[in-house]
């Protein structure tokens, strides 16, 4: 029998083949075990093997993920110099003027090798040990610096409220 399984969203699928036999075991073990949950014993039915995958793997999977990815905006698709969105479509630009002004206003208060640093920690994803072999400085460096960067960029959030 071939069951379709979703990785993450419905866009990504792979059918596997199973075993009837498999099956069977499976159809009959998911039939007793929620029958044994149900209060109401005669409106448990069997599902057919794809069912099962559907409603306790699939659809789980899915909404997690969806749930997951939709909270998160990217911060590539923010303009480190203003408020504006690049090359992204799914992003309000209203959305990130609102929600960031406060960060923007923030890193605007910062120290312009501050600005520097998190420039190139966030727009460029340069790992803080290439940072540091740029500037001849060790790691423990950067991470003091990028400590208190993020202690004043608190600071400064904080401050708005």
């Amino acid at each position: 029998m071939k069951i379709t399984v979703y990785y993450e969203d419905n866009r990504d699928r792979t059918t596997i083949e199973v075993p009837d036999e498999d099956c069977e075991i499976w159809v009959e073990n998911d039939y007793q075990r929620r029958l044994a949950e149900a209060e109401d014993k005669s409106s448990v039915v069997r599902r057919t093997p794809q069912q099962i995958m559907d409603e306790d793997c699939n659809r789980p999977t899915y909404n997690n993920q969806h749930a997951e990815t939709r909270r998160h905006v990217s911060l590539d698709a923010l303009d480190p110099m203003g408020d504006t969105v690049i090359g992204t479509e799914d992003v309000e630009p209203d959305f990130c003027e609102d929600e960031y002004a406060d960060l923007y206003a923030a890193i605007g208060k910062l120290r312009p090798q501050q600005r520097e640093m998190l420039r190139k920690v966030f727009w460029e994803d340069m790992k803080q040990i290439e940072i540091a072999r740029a500037e001849g400085a060790n790691g423990h460096t950067i991470d003091v610096r990028m400590s208190r960067i993020y202690a004043r960029l608190k600071k400064l959030l904080e401050a708005n409220k």
